[in-house]
């Protein structure tokens, strides 16, 4: 299977290295998805940018879940593979920009020379470990950072978070800009803000005027671990102990089967609901537990509670120190969760202290930052 894989990687290099070579460079940008379905997040919001910015600038955009459907055909897959060997890297040798929004590991064989190659990762912050800074087998690691030596420009949210992904990416610390990431300007735009709540109440009008608890916890491991999930969170003794003004909307990783949720008349299941940011600007408390969702949350400042019932065993690692960086209330039991319920706990300073962390610049503006520094770098020849 590996083998296979890095065939693929030399035919997607093949035929980008073969167009490079004859092709002039256009007034193009290529947006690649690696992560999930469509165009969206950072890489939709730099796609509007660019149309603004730029009229007769040629965008292309290519979605990889989109060209491997595997709900798709025989005929859809063939197209698929065609598409992504031969249009993707086609197109993006003649363009003078190259967003991604995930790693790229056929970059290792391109020759990129005068383009640049923009890493918008999918995630905000450095919470949990993640990419090297996790990844044991030594090929995988030598060709993440092979083909990491090609990209110009790293975005993140902070300067003192520049190590950790320098370490995840395999990235000199030079080409890391603590700029902030597009999607969050969303958190600073009231309209914008007003909209997604509205989303929300428009299919859920039960939800309004009510107080809201989102619990949105990690997949973990095991089906006996995942299990445990909503054995350990008691939907009933939690709606018991909140009463009657509040309703509980459970958010799980889209893996786990939605049917072992127990449902209350105040509890909804929402792991179907296709954006979590919408479901952040209704919800007056998020309990989680190693999830990365408190990096985003924490830029609303409303209280986050920690359902950690199994930190010991949880072994994804953190890049500092857990129980003192969390922003918020650690629960180890669910009564210690309910006690943290009932008492309407609201601890502030570490939500503060843990986006003082994660975020240099706490206002929006990030997407006009991206784009001086991209600017920055035409305008000297980088």
């Amino acid at each position: 299977k590996s083998r296979m894989k890095q065939l693929g990687y030399y035919v997607f290099a093949g035929i980008y290295n073969l167009h490079r070579k004859f092709a002039k460079m256009h007034n193009k940008v290529v947006l690649f998805n690696g992560h999930n379905h469509g165009l969206n997040g950072n890489l939709e919001l730099v796609s509007e940018e660019i149309t603004k910015r730029d009229q007769g600038c040629q965008i292309v955009a290519f979605s990889k879940q989109d060209l491997f459907h595997p709900n798709g055909g025989i005929c859809s897959k063939i197209k698929g593979i065609l598409c992504f060997f031969v249009k993707v890297p086609w197109n993006m040798a003649d363009a003078g920009k190259i967003f991604l929004n995930d790693n790229l590991l056929p970059l290792a064989y391109m020759h990129t020379e005068g383009q640049q190659i923009i890493q918008l990762w999918h995630g905000a912050g450095a919470f949990k470990r993640f990419g090297l800074s996790t990844e044991e087998d030594s090929n995988v690691r030598k060709q993440v950072a092979e083909a990491n030596k090609h990209v110009t420009h790293l975005f993140v949210t902070s300067t003192q978070i520049i190590p950790y992904y320098s370490e995840a990416f395999a990235i000199p610390t030079d080409r890391i800009y603590a700029t902030g990431i597009p999607v969050l300007d969303a958190y600073f735009d009231e309209e914008d803000k007003k909209r997604r709540a509205e989303n929300v109440y428009r299919q859920y009008p039960v939800l309004r005027d009510k107080k809201v608890l989102l619990y949105a916890p990690t997949f973990r491991a095991t089906a006996e671990e995942n299990a445990q999930l909503l054995e350990k969170f008691d939907i009933a003794k939690i709606c018991q102990t909140l009463g009657d003004d509040w309703y509980v909307l459970v958010k799980l990783h889209p893996k786990f089967p939605s049917e072992n949720i127990t449902l209350h008349e105040h509890c909804l299941n929402m792991t179907d609901y296709s954006d979590i940011t919408d479901l952040y600007m209704v919800a007056d408390c998020l309990v989680t537990d190693y999830s990365s969702t408190v990096v985003e949350y924490v830029l609303l400042d409303k209280p986050i509670i920690l359902f950690a019932y199994d930190l010991d065993k949880y072994d994804r690692g953190f890049y500092r120190d857990y129980r003192s960086t969390v922003p918020g209330d650690i629960a180890y039991s669910t009564e210690e969760l309910l006690q943290l319920l009932q008492k309407n706990v609201d601890n502030a300073q570490k939500r503060q202290d843990f986006a003082k962390l994660q975020y240099d610049y706490i206002e929006g503006g990030s997407l006009e930052r991206v784009f001086a520094i991209l600017q920055k770098r035409v305008e000297h020849g980088g």
